[in-house]
């Protein structure tokens, strides 16, 4: 349920690529896996910049810098309760390197997981965004940094 159904598809990524994936803490207390299954190709993150950037000199910089996180989740549908995206991940895929994974996009989610996605009422995340799922020990932990991509800022280094 992840995936719009008939959407996804088994990708397989020659590098050098980019990932992101969003390892905060859960509702109870969990930090999420840097090296997790679940993650967005650069290509989202430069969708969701192109559309910050057309309200550049119409809105204070405050509010676009507070829009990347929010247009994160709403694009990848990352429900508030799994993860409060205190920490972001970077995948560096390297020149040569080969990684398999299933692409597809986002399905709408609740709000908060325990939320009914049946019932009309319900606040949903969207979704549409492409989201990529690499299978659990697949990922080389040298590959991933974590970032802070929303005000453009790093800490470059394996973690």
């Amino acid at each position: 349920r992840a995936f719009n159904a008939g959407t996804f598809r088994v990708v397989r990524f020659t590098g050098k690529q980019t990932f992101y994936r969003a390892a905060g803490w859960d509702s109870d207390g969990k930090l999420a896996s840097p090296y997790g299954s679940w993650w967005a190709h650069q290509t989202v993150l430069q969708q969701i910049g192109r559309k910050i950037e057309n309200f550049r000199g119409w809105l204070p910089d405050d509010y676009l810098n507070a829009a990347w996180p929010a247009q994160y989740r709403g694009a990848t549908a990352l429900c508030e309760d799994c993860n409060d995206m205190s920490e972001m991940c970077q995948l560096v895929l390297p020149e040569g390197a080969v990684i398999e994974g299933l692409v597809g996009e986002a399905a709408p989610q609740p709000q908060t997981s325990d939320l009914d996605r049946s019932d009309p009422k319900t606040p949903m995340f969207q979704g549409g965004y492409e989201q990529v799922f690499f299978r659990r020990g697949t990922i080389n932990p040298l590959w991933v940094y974590t970032v802070d991509p929303w005000p453009r800022r790093s800490r470059p280094g394996p973690l």
